[in-house]
């Protein structure tokens, strides 16, 4: 086989969306002759955990992991939470009666840790790296990101040994939504510090793969080059073992973490003016953390005792759950330059056949995905969605299953993309 050395931060058992990608790609390049040989972190601190990811490494995959300097412990001191605490993903949104310490941590985090807090793996990460590429003979480097110091970390890699370089990117890097916070203070050093690292990597990097088209716009503007690729998220078939079925509630579902930016209040409204014969007839679930500007605009409306807000599930636990759903919620964050945001759930829900109700730009890449695929439709933050929701509500009753497109739906399958990640990483090598 020939062989891949795959640089990532996430991997089992680390949970969560951001290991899905990857862990998948590794998961079907054997079948098209690539051994993958992951190169991660040794107990890392991640936003959840799930054990079970760790049965779908397949067993051809090398796995090596390096210790890391993680400043999240002395965060949690700071910030007063305990050290078994998990941090959610949004962070450095702003908090409502934010303490002043909270300030001067998020202003640490965003100041100093450039270009983000995991920057202290990068000199085991390159150390490990060069150690594997002498030990293994790798065809190619591929690194996914966030967190984005590990591009640096595999530009090194890459630069002293003549590999080929293919960067992944899951996320904007100076455009990532969190870094346009109004509240959140970062010096013209950090930001040109920041910017002149993302306009190294998009320059040495052989290929820049992102998950959406306007993602890779961003890239091309700050560099002009023609090696952008868009490889989107996805979702695997083999995950899919369970079926839907009518149930004596209308289940409305949302898996994942939901962010201060991420503004639900056009379907609270909906479900609010409801009224409360069609009420009793809904199952509402909320599997993740939730910002408290959230919580607040829940009491707001009078829902609390309506919306369930349920912990972390694991991966086999979601894909139950949204098979087994009627409606599912996709919600982008309502920030500039959002039109490229894709989240990784949306793949998953799509797989499921269950109408998605989206909440975002209506002209982004997550709206055009729901309109090729027939498996729903997006709508404007500040847009009434009462008819929609009573229209799947009627659906259901009626025993109505919405018809959607097969044929868009399977190219969004973790093989095909994975077939389509191959074409890169023989172009390369």
């Amino acid at each position: 086989m020939k062989k891949v050395l795959i640089i990532t931060y996430y991997w089992p058992p680390a949970g969560g969306p951001g290991v899905q990608r990857v862990l998948k790609f590794a998961k079907y390049l054997p079948e098209f002759g690539w051994q993958p040989i992951i190169l991660t972190v040794e107990n890392g601190d991640y936003p959840a955990i799930d054990k079970s990811l760790i049965d779908e490494i397949p067993p051809e995959c090398k796995v090596y992991k390096t210790k890391s300097i993680e400043p999240y412990n002395l965060y949690r001191k700071f910030a007063g939470l305990q050290r078994y605490e998990k941090i959610p993903t949004y962070v450095l949104n702003t908090k409502e009666n934010e303490r002043f310490k909270d300030r001067i941590a998020k202003w640490v985090r965003a100041n100093l840790f450039i270009p983000d807090a995991r920057i202290g793996w990068l000199p085991f990460l390159v150390r490990e790296g060069l150690r594997i590429v002498e030990k293994e003979k790798p065809a190619v480097i591929f690194s996914s990101s966030p967190p984005h110091s590990l591009q640096i970390g595999a530009y090194k890699i890459a630069r002293k040994t003549g590999l080929k370089w293919v960067a992944d990117f899951r996320d904007p890097w100076d455009d990532a939504f969190w870094q346009k916070d109004a509240n959140l203070i970062r010096s013209n050093r950090a930001k040109e510090k920041d910017d002149r690292l993302e306009r190294k990597t998009l320059k040495s990097a052989d290929f820049i793969i992102s998950v959406s088209d306007s993602i890779s716009e961003l890239f091309r503007f700050k560099v002009n080059r023609n090696n952008y690729v868009t490889i989107p998220n996805g979702f695997d078939d083999t995950d899919f073992k369970y079926h839907w079925h009518s149930s004596e509630k209308f289940r409305i579902t949302y898996t994942g973490n939901v962010g201060k930016d991420q503004n639900l209040n056009n379907l609270f409204s909906a479900i609010s003016a409801l009224d409360e014969k069609t009420k009793n007839l809904l199952e509402i679930n909320f599997f993740g953390n939730l910002h408290q500007s959230v919580l607040n605009n829940i009491h707001k409306y009078h829902l609390v005792d309506l919306i369930k807000i349920n912990s972390y599930i694991t991966h086999d636990k979601n894909i139950e759950v949204i098979t087994k759903s009627d409606m599912l919620l996709l919600c982008i964050p309502n920030v500039p330059n959002n039109k490229g945001i894709v989240t990784g759930k949306l793949f998953e829900y799509l797989a499921t056949g269950n109408f998605i109700l989206g909440i975002g730009p209506k002209t982004g890449d997550a709206a055009k995905i729901l309109q090729r695929t027939s498996c729903g439709k997006m709508f404007d933050f500040d847009e009434d969605i009462s008819e929609i929701l009573s229209q799947q509500i009627e659906n259901w009753e009626n025993y109505k299953r919405p018809i959607v497109n097969h044929n868009e739906i399977k190219k969004y399958s973790r093989k095909y993309l994975t077939e389509r990640l191959i074409r890169i990483l023989e172009n390369a090598r």
